[in-house]
């Protein structure tokens, strides 16, 4: 297991080197002047390619990625062209509010969806169970900005409550945070509960299919004790990789509902870069939310040794 770790990271370099190269050369592709658009239509050529010499924009294409390859190899992600601020500090501030986020999410959308999967499969066919796909096909269906914009709505219009604006840390307070995280974290829940709920459905179906759990309930075991003793942990591999991707894509796409409910995460720090065509802000937070992709990932593959000890590397 050592050893395949360390070949996993070492596998690393060459895949986030390839996005680089990929994110560099897309975003100098877009059409116009970042110099131009940070400095206004009223610009004089003179402050125009002032500002640019002074982003290297000038330079060719080839030593601009090299420069900033360069301070990636050092931990050094560069400066933002519009605030003037490091970049690693300001991505770390605020992927630790997306990480909450996420967190916060994938607990709510666990805790809904492997019980009502685990149900939906022991009672297949039943009431429950087309109960249960219909929800499961509607929060598939349902966009997640769509599902943010009826609570806001619906809280708001009907309840009179708006969730409050200034975010805060679960370490500094739990119950403050909980409310500036509950909306979005349910937005988020609903839609990782259908995908979680949808592949533990189909993976406890094959599994209660076995002959091992055949065996398990002619020796009389209740229901209970061979769902949760033998069919859990041999369901868990499919369930952990689309619980795992659902994780990784989370910590990097929640742009979306961060935007919608002004929270300042990583998501929102990346779209303003795009917005002000700062370079820096742009490829640093892509390579990161890459980096954190792929960890999540090995995570994941590590995580299946402890649910199988047959699997080996």
């Amino acid at each position: 297991m050592g050893s395949y770790v360390i070949k996993r990271i070492v596998g690393l370099v060459p895949i986030l080197f390839g996005i680089s190269v990929l994110v560099f050369t897309i975003l100098h592709l877009v059409p116009g002047d970042p110099a131009s658009i940070m400095l206004g239509t009223n610009a004089t050529p003179e402050a125009i390619a002032a500002l640019r010499t002074r982003m290297g924009l000038d330079e060719p294409l080839i030593t601009q990625y090299l420069s900033w390859l360069g301070g990636l190899v050092k931990g050094d992600f560069g400066v933002s062209v519009h605030t003037g601020e490091e970049i690693l500090p300001q991505i770390l501030k605020r992927f630790s509010i997306t990480l909450q986020l996420t967190l916060f999410s994938v607990l709510i959308g666990w805790t809904i969806a492997i019980p009502l999967g685990i149900l939906s499969a022991i009672r297949v066919h039943s009431k429950t169970d087309i109960v249960v796909r219909i929800a499961t096909l509607l929060g598939i269906s349902v966009p997640n900005f769509a599902v943010g914009t009826l609570l806001l709505l619906v809280l708001s219009l009907y309840f009179g409550w708006f969730p409050p604006i200034d975010v805060v840390s679960f370490w500094e307070d739990p119950g403050e945070a909980l409310q500036v995280f509950l909306l979005p974290a349910v937005t988020m829940g609903i839609v990782i509960a259908a995908g979680v709920l949808r592949m533990t459905r189909s993976a406890f179906l094959e599994t209660m299919e076995k002959d091992f759990i055949r065996t398990a309930r002619a020796k009389g075991n209740s229901m209970w004790t061979v769902v949760f003793g033998h069919a859990l942990r041999n369901s868990s591999i499919p369930i952990v990789t689309i619980a795992g991707m659902q994780i990784g894509y989370l910590l990097g796409g929640s742009v979306i509902v961060e935007q919608l409910f002004s929270i300042p995460g990583l998501g929102q720090y990346v779209l303003e870069g795009i917005y002000q065509r700062d370079y820096p802000v742009v490829q640093g937070g892509v390579l990161f939310v890459a980096l954190v992709f792929v960890l999540v990932n090995l995570l994941i593959d590590i995580i299946y040794t402890w649910i199988d000890p047959r699997i080996k590397y």
